[in-house]
């Protein structure tokens, strides 16, 4: 039989084998895995993969309790289950606890990579484990090795600050021994296993957890790039944006707010004439056109449930147009309703500009929307404008940094704004801006922010068309 076969029935002993492999590896990791065995600078999951692969091509294991000779363990088999725990390695993880039931077993010992320890509660329900993963990570589930005291009732619970908790999975049928979970991939630093109702009349018991991540271990400080579009081909992707059209009071997309709530004139469409993708470049383009009752037509585009984001490093780089009356914007506005409808009851539910501009575009305005509901709204921002520039002539990086208790803005490399404070009337701090937001990109026509409320204004004074040209729009996450 070819060893690289696996029956169905050696499935389990072969995880089993992997799990007793990944603890001897553990074990002995403080000494081995300190070397940089690919020399890429810091020690990380590749290092402990290149010694796995040297322990397994050395000892060639198989599966134990195996007498067919059908099972055995390959490096490949040990690259898919490193690339579920790569975050026990590679990122500091303490675990804390609602209680434990003397010091011998406490919290730290549900990641200490051993089923030989454990954390056991006090004798009462409703008793919690939290892990704290040091920095926000992509989380999409988790392993968890019960003791014979498990629950029958829990919940996993999920946090950027440890303040503001989600549920990301809820099981009322536990049966113990080990849970496999997986759901829905969310932004997260905390993890809280909610142990609801005991299944013994002793407390609750965990021997090991680890946590499924697709995010690469880096060094502290490494931005990794987790979504980008280069706009590379000659369409624009469906699976990344979608055009919003219309006023703003126009199916789909009816708010009841005239001109999208800012005064804007032109009538947003889908058309290729207002909107493409060309030569590695996307347009937005503006242009002066009677159409549906409007006199300008030009382009909007959004990234609402397909590509929404909660902290990390967002920037784009772009080159805006720059006539009289025209105002480009790339920004931010919450997916969900956490904090109310985010049009409907702005800016309770919080507003990011990354960067907005008007004729003569010789600054650039980063900003943040928050408080009441209009009209109970206010803003915090800054204005970037360098002597003798013209943004309008050349393409330029846009960026957020954003953190849940900081916002940075940057243009080309230069931080010229950073925001600390800030509210919401529907939730505590760090509320409104502790919640998915996705990416919009625009250009309008008129509006209160150029001074422009009447579409026959002298302000209108741009030659037609006028076009955005983005290059990119890139999305990262750092390892703190």
């Amino acid at each position: 039989m070819n060893c690289n076969t696996v029956w169905v029935d050696s499935i389990g002993r072969k995880w089993l084998f992997l799990l007793v492999l990944f603890f001897t590896l553990c074990a002995s990791l403080h000494a081995a895995i300190k070397e940089d065995f690919n020399r890429d600078g810091w020690v990380n999951m590749p290092d402990l993969l290149i010694l796995a692969e040297s322990w397994l091509t050395c000892n060639a294991p198989r599966c134990p309790g195996d007498t067919t000779g059908d099972c055995c363990v390959t490096f490949d088999d040990v690259a898919d289950l490193a690339s579920q725990w790569q975050i026990f390695y590679c990122s500091p993880i303490t675990a804390t606890a609602s209680s434990v039931e003397n010091a011998g077993y406490s919290a730290a010992h549900t990641i200490d990579g051993t089923l030989a320890t454990r954390w056991a509660s006090a004798f009462l329900d409703n008793q919690w484990l939290q892990l704290d993963m040091g920095q926000i990570r992509t989380i999409r589930g988790l392993q968890i090795y019960w003791q014979e005291a498990f629950a029958s009732k829990y919940t996993i619970d999920v946090s950027p600050d440890g303040l503001a908790w989600t549920t990301a999975y809820s099981n009322t049928d536990g049966d113990g021994n080990f849970d496999d979970i997986t759901f829905a991939s969310t932004a997260a630093q905390y993890i809280r296993i909610h142990c609801l109702q005991r299944a013994t009349a002793y407390g609750f018991s965990i021997r090991e957890v680890f946590v499924k991540t697709n995010d690469d271990c880096l060094a502290a400080g490494q931005w990794d790039l987790i979504w980008s579009d280069e706009f590379d081909g000659t369409q624009l992707k469906t699976a990344h944006w979608e055009c919003m059209t219309g006023t703003g009071n126009d199916a789909p997309f009816d708010y009841g707010l005239w001109g999208w709530g800012n005064g804007e004139f032109q009538y947003y469409t889908a058309r290729p004439q207002n909107v493409y993708v060309q030569d590695g470049k996307l347009y937005l383009v503006a242009r002066r056109e009677n159409y549906d009752n409007r006199k300008y037509t030009s382009a909007r585009i959004r990234s609402a449930g397909l590509q929404d984001f909660m902290y990390g490093k967002l920037e784009a780089r772009i080159k805006v147009p720059g006539g009289g009356g025209i105002w480009p914007a790339f920004w931010l506005m919450p997916t969900g309703n956490t904090y109310g409808e985010p049009y409907l009851h702005w800016a309770a539910h919080g507003e990011i500009d990354v960067m907005e501009t008007k004729y003569p575009t010789s600054s650039i305005q980063g900003t943040l929307h928050f408080g009441g509901q209009y009209p109970n709204n206010v803003s915090a921002g800054c204005t970037y404008r360098p002597p003798g520039m013209d943004f309008s002539k050349d393409f330029h990086v846009y960026t957020l940094e954003w953190t849940p208790t900081r916002m940075r803005w940057y243009v080309d490399g230069n931080l010229y704004c950073t925001q600390t404070s800030w509210w919401s009337a529907n939730g505590p701090y760090p509320a409104p801006f502790d919640q998915r937001f996705h990416i919009l990109l625009n250009v309008a026509v008129g509006g209160y922010y150029v001074g422009c409320t009447e579409p026959d204004a002298s302000c209108i004074t741009a030659v037609f068309p006028q076009q955005m040209e983005v290059d990119y729009v890139r999305v990262y996450r750092m390892n703190e």
